[in-house]
Order: C-alpha cells, then sequence, then structure tokens
C-alpha cells in the first residue's frame, strides 16, 4: 500500500461518464473514517435513489465503494453516434481545450480533438442534470442536506454534515483529472492530516476502493475495504467499466425539454456575453452588496475557490438582477487578475472554472431547485462567509428578490 492507484478520465477511446456522492463534516472531517457505518448510513438513501434512477435510465453505471463515499463510472465509446449528440450541445471547444499541448509531458503524443473536448462539455451538461433529478428525488429522504460541490452547509442536528453529489471535475481540463479505479488503495486519510486531523492520519489503516453491486449489504461491503478482504474479492472476477450509451441517450431526451437544458442555451449563447469588462466592474460597485458578497471578491484567493462563497455571490447578484453570464465573467476577472494564484491557472483553467461553478449555482435557481432556504445571515455566519461587524443589511430582503426574480 505505498501508493494509490487511481486513472485518467480522458480515455482514447471512450468518454467516461463519473459522478461522485460524498459525506462531508465540516466539523469533523475525518467522521467517516472514525465512524464509517454511521456516515455512510447517512448516505444511504442517495445511494438507494441513485441505484433506483440509474436503473430507470438504463445507466449500469460501476459502483466503487471510497473512504467517504462512492463512486459511479460508465464510458460511452467515442465512435458512437451519441457523442455526436453530446458535442452538439455546446457551441464550440471548451476553454480549457487549445492549452492541453502545453500541459502535456514531452513523451505524450495524444492528442483530444476537438469532438471529444465539446462531447465531454456537454457531456457535463447533463451530468448536471442528473444531479438535479437525484437532489429532488432524495432530498426529503435523507436527514442531512444534499449540496453539490463539496459545499460547506451551516449548523444543524448533526453539526455542519451534508451529503456532496460531486461533479466538480467538470471544471477542469479533461487532461488533469483522474478517478479511482476498483481495488485501488484509498488512502486520503493517511496523506491529508491536515484535513482529517493527525490522528486519524496515523491510525486509521488503508482502505481498498471495492465494488459494491445492486444488492451488496452496507455492512459487508463497508468490511470488504479492508485489505485482506479485497484481495479475496478482487481474485473473483473481472471488474469493468460498463457501456452506458443507450442509458445517456436516455439521459439526453429528458434534459432536453428541461428548465435546466433552457438555462443552459442561454447561458451558452456568446451573443449574451458582456464585452465590456471595464463597465461590469463599474456595475460592480454601483450595486449595494454587504460585506459577505464583496468580500471573497476583494480577497479571492482563497475564498473565491469555496464553492459556498460562489453559490452567496451568484445568488446576491441574481437577486440585483444580473446574468449569469455577467456573473461568471467577474469570478473569471478574478481568477485572471494576479492574486497570488502561482502556477494554478497552467494546470487548471481559469475561464472552465468560473464558467463552471457560476452555471451550476445559477443553474440551481433558473431551474427552481434551489430554494435557497440557507440565504440568510445565520446560515452565512454558519458557513464561515461573514467578515463580521454589523453591517446593516438583511440576506432575508436579498432572498426575497431572489425568489421573485425566479418565480418571474
Amino acid at each position: 500500500m505505498g501508493a494509490d492507484i487511481s486513472r485518467s478520465m480522458w480515455d482514447r477511446d471512450n468518454l467516461l461518464v463519473h459522478l461522485d456522492i460524498d459525506y462531508r463534516n465540516s466539523d469533523f472531517a475525518g467522521e467517516p473514517f472514525t465512524h464509517p457505518a454511521e456516515a455512510f448510513s447517512r448516505l444511504e438513501p442517495l445511494y438507494r435513489v441513485v441505484r433506483r434512477e440509474t436503473r430507470r435510465l438504463d445507466l449500469p453505471l460501476l459502483c466503487l465503494m471510497t473512504g467517504r463515499g462512492y463512486h459511479f463510472t460508465g464510458r460511452i465509446p467515442l465512435n458512437a453516434p451519441a457523442v455526436a449528440d453530446l458535442a452538439a450541445l455546446v457551441p464550440g471547444a471548451p476553454p480549457w481545450h487549445g492549452t492541453v499541448p502545453e500541459r502535456a509531458p514531452e513523451w505524450l503524443a495524444d492528442r483530444i480533438s476537438e469532438r471529444h473536448a465539446r462531447a465531454h462539455a456537454g457531456l457535463g451538461l447533463l451530468i448536471e442534470y442528473l444531479a438535479h433529478r437525484l437532489l429532488r428525488r432524495a432530498g426529503p429522504r435523507t436527514r442531512i442536506p444534499i449540496v453539490f460541490n463539496g459545499t460547506i452547509v451551516g449548523a444543524g442536528i448533526s453539526g455542519r454534515a451534508a451529503i456532496s453529489l460531486d461533479f466538480s471535475f467538470l471544471g477542469d481540463p479533461l487532461d488533469v483529472r483522474h478517478i479511482r479505479v476498483a481495488f485501488g488503495g484509498y488512502q486520503l486519510h493517511r496523506l491529508r492530516p491536515d484535513i482529517v486531523g493527525p490522528r486519524i492520519a496515523a491510525t486509521v489503516p488503508p482502505l481498498v476502493a471495492v465494488p459494491r453491486g445492486p444488492r451488496a449489504g452496507l455492512l459487508p461491503t463497508l468490511r470488504a475495504r479492508q485489505p485482506s478482504h479485497a484481495v479475496r474479492l478482487a481474485a473473483r472476477g473481472r471488474i469493468e467499466i460498463p457501456d452506458v450509451t443507450a442509458g445517456v441517450e436516455h439521459l439526453l431526451a429528458a434534459y432536453q425539454d428541461s428548465k435546466l437544458a433552457t438555462f443552459h442555451r442561454s447561458f451558452l449563447d456568446r451573443s449574451d456575453w458582456p464585452g465590456d469588462a471595464a463597465a461590469l466592474e463599474r456595475r460592480l460597485q454601483d450595486t449595494e452588496l454587504p460585506p459577505c458578497v464583496t468580500w471573497a471578491l476583494a480577497t479571492p484567493n482563497d475564498l473565491l475557490l469555496q464553492p459556498a462563497f460562489i453559490q452567496h455571490i451568484t445568488r446576491a447578484l441574481i437577486a440585483h438582477g444580473w446574468t449569469a453570464a455577467e456573473i461568471a465573467s467577474i469570478v473569471r476577472r478574478r481568477y485572471e487578475d494576479d492574486h497570488g494564484w502561482g502556477n494554478r491557472w497552467t494546470r487548471m483553467d481559469a475561464a472552465t472554472r468560473a464558467e463552471f461553478d457560476v452555471r451550476v449555482f445559477a443553474g440551481l435557481t433558473a431551474a427552481g431547485t434551489d430554494d435557497a432556504i440557507d440565504f440568510n445571515c445565520v446560515s452565512a455566519q454558519e458557513k464561515g462567509l461573514c467578515p463580521g461587524g454589523g453591517c446593516g443589511h438583511n440576506l432575508i430582503d436579498l432572498r426575497s428578490r431572489l425568489l421573485t426574480r425566479v418565480s418571474a
């Protein structure tokens, strides 16, 4: 167990379909490793909804249990007609595509075609839509909130615990992201004492990412992550990533008529994007915003890398009549300006990250999936979004404006 094994999201022959669900607790990040049965029991309602929904859509995704959740993965052969349909969802190659050669090591001769890059971006829209469906169906069944992409939550009966539907890899270039493999080692807790704490890193042994079949029980699968059990399980047969082309076609048909698809088409229409950055900044200065919103815009590193701040800014600016494209432009400018980012935007892509994160949170609002119940001052303080001090603003007023715009 000297190192974990993973594979690239970039595949020469396939487009990979991928979605994570994780248990997160901002007050005790090590909980899934010290109390795995309790943590995974809280994930179980969403896990079952994922199983039902993917079965309904004919999406037989491979399910791996990891250290704090599940990875669901499938593939679409690049020569399948569905790939062209996915590519057609976006008007052009994503911003990161042109910089792939700059990131590629000298020994790598392969390149990602524009068709492949566009199909990956189009598939991202579908995965986002699938996440909306899962959130609507599972939300009433879970005891703790369900969020997108690890967004921190306010305090509840279980502290700041949440279930994360995570597809954040879509905000980065295809060539830089990796996923775990069946029977690969899982040692995040051992490698990141800064996250889980030094005691857990030193005392909790390595785990193994193991498949969980549709009929497999929770507790037996938790035990199977122990290396000695995983070795015996691995000897039973070969594990492959399934072809889910038919299910993606079903999902695409459902997506086309959705509110989210309507929002995506508007967001991706570049003719509506602002062209005058200086004018946009002047408008931002003239918009009356509380300090909890302006804080991250003034101090973007690293506040603007945290999903909760992007969500907060997006909600506030939509309430003031801003479009998602305008908000993404503001965030992108902060990423591209010199705020001590180091080499972050050499490996990642500022435009892709800004557009993805704002699109996801604005899409929740546009589709009516986000009721903004936590868009209030108490929750903002619990999430660490409030810089402190009496500002005279009340986020409830902004929430009312936001919901009025959504319903209009």
